[in-house]
């Protein structure tokens, strides 16, 4: 396995390919525990609870005094508290993004919790805030769909991952434009690289959105992402699916 390392990494946050606004992200997965110890036992004993996920993210400021949201400043002050569904769905991905089959981590909505603007006159002007997640990251996915625009129907490249899993996944959608009336999004599973079957079904995308799924118990050894696309129209977009 290639070993990850940050000049090649990509970061999605919401509807927007966040790479070049940021200097850091730190991923935290996290999973209550809950005592179930009993007076006669002789050593304490946890049962598991539910799942959640934070992340630290550093970045640098940028001015945008327009009405649209294009710097991750601008983009923090709109998810402040917030929990709009899938404003702040974040995906990272290694080996630039560029391949179908690049390692991804795939976390769930979150709301930023915290915005800080530390100015100093020394040194770029930087900002930094914390994501709470709601529900499991996806902590070993892949990248199934390359940030490109597609503007016919198409199916993507499948990725062999050797074997099936029992345990379900989380697939990100980050779509960053769309023209005229878009299309939908679908992953698809199967056992041979020959016959596909829908696993996770997207909403129809008609503006730049993000959204994110999970899904329950077996996943095939193969996964490839296909689109419809609408006539005359083209949904740009990257999406991947990690397994649980």
């Amino acid at each position: 396995m290639a070993r990850m390392h940050g000049k090649d990494v990509r970061v999605y946050l919401g509807y927007r390919d966040v790479s070049t606004d940021l200097a850091s992200v730190d991923v935290t997965a996290n999973a209550d525990t809950h005592d179930v110890t009993t007076f006669g036992a002789e050593y304490v004993t946890y049962d598991p609870g539910l799942g959640s996920w934070d992340a630290s993210v550093d970045g640098f400021y940028q001015t945008n005094s327009g009405g649209s949201v294009t710097s991750i400043e601008r983009q923090f002050e709109a998810l402040l508290g917030s929990d709009t569904a899938g404003a702040s769905v974040l995906s990272i991905y290694d080996g630039d993004a560029d391949a179908v089959g690049n390692f991804g981590i795939l976390c769930s909505e979150a709301i930023l919790t915290k915005h800080a603007q530390p100015i100093t006159v020394a040194d770029i002007v930087k900002i930094n805030g914390t994501l709470q997640g709601n529900g499991r990251a996806g902590l070993n996915g892949v990248l199934l769909h390359v940030l490109g625009a597609d503007s016919t129907s198409t199916n993507g490249t499948s990725v062999d991952n050797a074997a099936s899993s029992a345990n379900g996944g989380r697939s990100n959608l980050h779509v960053t434009a769309v023209t005229g009336t878009g299309g939908t999004v679908k992953i698809q599973h199967s056992t041979n690289n020959s016959t596909w079957v829908d696993l996770v079904t997207f909403t129809a995308s008609t503006a730049a959105s993000c959204q994110t799924l999970t899904v329950t118990g077996t996943v095939n050894r193969y996964l490839r992402a296909i689109s419809t696309i609408n006539s005359t129209s083209s949904v740009t977009f990257v999406a991947g699916f990690a397994r649980f």
